[in-house]
């Protein structure tokens, strides 16, 4: 399994499938999907599309192979997947793509803009980021696919300092600009034959160095020829600077001068485009392989950045650079990586998204590989170069518009049956060809555009059966069916070397309008012709000749069911633009279908043949003895068919107008209605979507087969497979949104989109448990209140939304400690912290242990100081202070305020010369930060009691 990246190109890819695959896994890889290869294993499902701008690869799908290797017993055990990068969504490798079919012309534009207006319209790679490029750009560009265009965009607006790039992202975003701002243009990396390893600022990566060089594209002059034609060409020219130093057989200099063809270049930037050409080939083709085959450079280098190589031993050095490597100076050559080429192995996450966004984890189906890592500097391999455009005449500025094209009337045309089995018609238009309006030949024609549409001017000679093949859709008002088709046109475009067209799927007998143009090659387009009417031809196809009917008969009626089937075998295979059958009763077995024999009509349509409805019908013939009974097919316009077979009934049965009580053990019918039906089971069909009521309960199924609803009837049990919405809007409650991988419960407002939700995650055994409340705005973040749930972990908070970050209070309940506090823009607030040990409670300050109040088993300690109060609050119940006063015998110290109740004072006194070496003391002789000496007056013993605070 490897992968091979390439700058500015497709690349590819290919991944070996352990045959062992689930066949529901394989089936869901489909052409265009995407494979993303993750460094390290994650569930894709969890991740979704973050895989995209986190994986180190994200390709395209666009090959498969099943085959047998022969090597086991195992059928298609040779099962691979392959495709290219994603630049393929520029353009494929045969220029295939959103392709400029109108001209995108730029004029001074600046790069940024110029790339906007050259991004795919089909929206397969959106903007990313575009960074400035100094100068403007004019040029035109048609019939080119955006990979042309863009890398023509940036090759032509590179300078030799400022080298332009682009790159397509996993995610089908689009960087472009300078290669500084796409890649690491200064290397940090450095391969060398020996002595590999880090250095503070240069990885050193050990590998081996293969250069291959030659003169073959060396060139010394360039001559591009841009657009024009004859002595109207517009040219460039670029000389080598400095001249060659190679020399020919008589010492004269190498001549070799390259014609480069670019016919879509204007006139502006040829002289850029010669330079660019040139500076291609002035110098002998070296392209360098790096072998590394025991190393992985994930993560040291990426596919478009600089790094350097060393080898003097194979000539790879350049004076003129200098590094310091591992205390070694190094003259390395600076080469910019073009190919990566590695193999994945099993250190990676294999991962397949499908096109409706579904992530499937194929990690456990791969087959990894020990390949190396192989890098490509300084060129790409030959095979992988685009050749330039053929020499030769091109076309000057055409200012030449084709005519208008003339219809040749009347037009031909017929009736056919879809597939799906209706009528409809097609009709060969033909005309003539114009020359150019100014009466010249039209040399360079490209396509006719052809446009049509129902007419609404005419009378139509159709019958009301006829319109009705008009989609209801497609009608107006009921006055006026069909308005005017203004806007409304259906367009199809001919190749300029055929004057004949087919117009098919018209409904028979309606009137078009049909214009025709001419187009050439620059895309200078002519009028339109005047409008053309016509009617489509009608419907003269009659339904094929049904089989015979099965026929019960009873004294006063004749039951004809019929399986919509042809005389020629099949069941329910009649023609879908089939409309009734009439019955036709006879007591003569080849009696010819007349008004006479006509008993009734029954309906028959594409529904009832679609859902295998047989039809059933009754025909009030009283009498007793045989009688054959012939049904005729008619279509929607009223054709008819031939007569079936005559099947014949005699009395053996009678209605149920005449029976008082009835037991059966078959009934068939196309409709029952009775108050009630007593059956042992009710099912719409065999197969396919529908539904069975029967003595287990109620159940749907899906297309496929799959159970979607079963309501068991001896337990009361329900299960849905698939989604439940309690409304269409406003408040409601949605179980398992469609489009979502986790199981998840969905609250609506009242008005507005925004919901709340309760979902779950599975991670083999155990299941975690959200709980989110609809996003609300906090200053300009929106954000949103959850809890969190998961085995041995609970969490409660207010989180920003998309980055989980949290905003205010939290509380973090685990099985070991509880977690509570405050945490804003990712600071820290007040915390709370409780285990089987202590608890505590304080304010955060980097350190969650200063600042608290701790409280163990039979003691507290508090950690940090207490403030020197200046004024007490009058309802604080603890607080310290320290203040020095003058010479006194004594000394009143207020609290500020008038305190709520008395307080209590512990207080000691120690002289003012406290900071002394041998202080006065009247309590504290001597204190230090391991503890503190107490005197007294007397020898008697004493009990100390204290408490020791700390002040700022």
């Amino acid at each position: 399994m490897t992968v091979q990246e390439s700058l500015n190109a497709l690349g590819q890819w290919e991944i070996d499938l352990l045959p062992t695959i689930p066949r529901e896994t394989l089936d869901a890889l489909q052409y265009f999907g995407h494979v993303a290869i993750i460094r390290g294993r994650v569930d894709p499902t969890l991740y979704g599309d973050n895989l995209l701008t986190s994986a180190r690869y994200v390709g395209v799908l666009t090959g498969n192979s099943l085959a047998d290797d022969a090597r086991t017993k195992i059928p298609n055990d040779n099962v691979k997947i392959s495709g290219v990068g994603m630049a393929m969504w520029l353009g494929d490798q045969d220029n295939k793509g959103s392709v400029y079919e109108n001209a995108v012309a730029p004029a001074s534009a600046t790069f940024a803009d110029t790339i906007r207006m050259l991004l795919p319209s089909s929206g397969a790679v959106t903007e990313g980021t575009l960074y400035p490029v100094a100068g403007q750009y004019s040029g035109t560009h048609q019939w080119q696919s955006p990979r042309e265009a863009i890398q023509y965009v940036c090759q032509t607006m590179s300078t030799t300092s400022v080298p332009v790039s682009w790159r397509v992202n996993g995610d089908g975003t689009l960087d472009a600009g300078p290669e500084s701002d796409l890649f690491v243009t200064t290397p940090t990396c450095t391969v060398v034959a020996r002595g590999s390893g880090d250095d503070m600022a240069m990885r050193g990566i050990p590998g081996s160095l293969d250069l291959a060089g030659d003169v073959e594209d060396y060139t010394t002059r360039v001559v591009l020829l841009a657009e024009g034609e004859g002595s109207s060409i517009a040219t460039g020219t670029a000389d080598i600077s400095p001249a060659t130093a190679y020399k020919d057989i008589h010492g004269n200099a190498v001549k070799l001068t390259r014609l480069v063809s670019e016919s879509d270049t204007a006139s502006g930037n040829a002289e850029a485009r010669a330079q660019l050409a040139l500076s291609q080939f002035v110098s002998p083709k070296q392209d360098l392989r790096l072998n590394i085959q025991d190393y992985d450079v994930e993560g040291s280098f990426k596919l478009g950045d600089y790094l350097y190589a060393y080898d003097p031993d194979k000539g790879l050095f350049n004076p003129n650079i200098e590094i310091t490597f591992r205390g070694q100076r190094l003259n390395p050559i600076k080469l910019q990586v073009t190919e990566l080429s590695w193999g994945v192995t099993a250190d990676y996450t294999v991962a397949y998204r499908t096109a409706a966004g579904v992530w499937l984890d194929l990690t456990d189906h791969v087959q990894t590989s020990d390949a190396g890592t192989y890098v490509t500097v300084g060129g790409f391999d030959r095979a992988l170069t685009s050749t330039g455009e053929e020499l030769g005449s091109r076309p000057n500025q055409d200012t030449s518009v084709p005519g208008q094209p003339t219809f040749i009337e009347p037009f031909t045309g017929t009736a056919y049956l879809d597939a799906r089995g209706f009528t409809r018609a097609r009709v060969v238009l033909s005309w003539n060809a114009p020359n150019n309006v100014d009466g010249s030949t039209v040399l360079d024609g490209d396509h006719y555009e052809i446009r049509y549409a129902v007419d609404t001017d005419m009378i139509y000679p159709a019958t009301w059966a006829a319109v009705s093949q008009v989609r209801w859709q497609d009608l107006q008002i009921w006055a006026q069916p069909f308005a005017a088709p203004d806007g409304q046109w259906q367009t199809m475009v001919v190749n300029w070397d055929t004057t004949t067209a087919q117009l098919q799927d018209l409904s028979p007998g309606i009137g078009y309008d049909v214009q025709i143009r001419a187009v050439d090659k620059t895309g200078n387009t002519g009028a339109w012709s005047s409008v053309t009417t016509f009617v489509a031809s009608t419907d003269n196809i009659p339904p094929s000749t049904p089989a015979a009917p099965t026929v019960a008969g009873s004294r006063i009626a004749v039951q004809v069911t019929h399986q919509l089937g042809k005389s020629s075998g099949g069941t329910f295979n009649l023609e879908s633009d089939l409309d009734h059958l009439e019955v036709h009763v006879s007591y003569e077995p080849t009696f010819t279908p007349d008004s006479t024999t006509l008993k009734g009509k029954t309906p028959a349509n594409a529904g009832m043949i679609q859902a295998q409805i047989p039809v059933v019908f009754t025909v009030q013939v009283e009498e007793t003895s045989a009688r054959y009974v012939r049904v005729v097919a008619v279509d929607k316009t009223g054709n008819k068919s031939g007569p079936s077979d005559a099947a014949t009934a005699t009395a053996l049965l009678i209605d149920d107008a005449h029976i008082s009580d009835l037991t059966v053990s078959k009934v068939t019918a196309g409709t029952i209605t009775a108050s009630w039906v007593m059956a042992g089971e009710i099912k719409t069909a065999d197969t396919g979507p529908r539904a069975r009521i029967s003595a287990d309960g109620y159940e749907l199924f899906d297309a496929a087969g799959t159970r979607t609803l079963f309501a068991d009837a001896a337990t009361g049990n329900v299960s849905i497979v698939g989604q439940l919405v309690s409304g269409t809007s406003g408040k409601r409650l949605e179980i398992n949104p469609t489009n979502t991988f986790l199981p998840e419960m969905r609250f609506y407002a009242n008005t507005g989109t925004d919901y709340g939700f309760i979902n779950g995650v599975s991670a083999a055994t155990d299941v975690s448990v959200g709980v989110q409340s609809s996003p609300f705005d906090d200053g300009g973040t929106i954000c949103a209140s959850r809890t969190y749930q998961t085995p041995g972990f609970a969490r409660l908070e207010t989180i920003v939304l998309g980055t989980e970050a949290r905003r205010g209070g939290y509380v973090w309940a685990g099985v070991g400690a509880l977690f509570a506090g405050f945490n804003r823009g990712g600071v820290d607030g007040g915390t709370m912290y409780a285990d089987e040990n202590q608890a505590r409670f304080g304010w955060h300050t980097g350190n969650p242990d200063s600042q608290t109040f701790r409280f163990f088993s039979g003691r507290t300690a508090h950690t940090g100081t207490w403030a020197n109060f200046t004024s007490a609050a009058s309802d604080d119940g603890l607080f310290t202070g320290s203040t020095v006063f003058g010479a006194a015998t004594s000394a009143s110290l207020t609290y500020g305020p008038t305190m709520d109740s008395n307080m209590v004072p512990v207080a000691v006194c120690v002289a003012s010369n406290f900071g002394s070496a041998t202080p006065t003391v009247w309590g504290v002789q001597s204190f230090t930060s391991s503890g503190f000496t107490m005197a007294w007056n007397n020898s008697q013993g004493m009990r100390i009691n204290f408490w020791c605070y700390r002040v700022p």
